[in-house]
């Protein structure tokens, strides 16, 4: 006799009882997208990541430079709009000043220290 017939012999008094296993459901997974410089390069890159939020991901990121010991500098965080389909941008000025004190192994690029090409 397996574990099923054994639950409905026990239940057999009461009538037939239907069992449902409870689902956990987790946000969704978000995809985000680094625009980034490395110190020793001249052009950009692009890391793409999938997180559930903004934090999951920055710390993603900041893994991926810390573990391959990179001097990054961040210049744009999109996360993509599946519904709209399209990139929607995130600004890194506004995620350093809510988030003081962080300790990351990348920078974000500031209007500052941002290189301007055009004349």
């Amino acid at each position: 006799m397996n574990f099923f017939s054994k639950l409905m012999e026990k239940d057999s008094k009461l009538g037939y009882t239907k069992y449902v296993k409870k689902k956990h459901l987790e946000p969704a997974l978000e995809e985000f997208k680094f625009h980034y410089r490395n110190s020793d390069s001249i052009g950009l890159s692009d890391k793409y990541f999938m997180a559930h939020d903004l934090d999951e991901a920055i710390g993603m990121f900041d893994y991926a430079c810390d573990k391959r010991h990179l001097d990054t500098e961040v210049t744009e965080i999109y996360k993509w709009n599946r519904w709209l389909s399209k990139w929607e941008k995130y600004d890194p000025e506004d995620y350093c000043s809510l988030k003081d004190g962080l300790d990351l192994h990348f920078k974000f690029e500031t209007p500052k220290n941002r290189v301007n090409f055009e004349h």
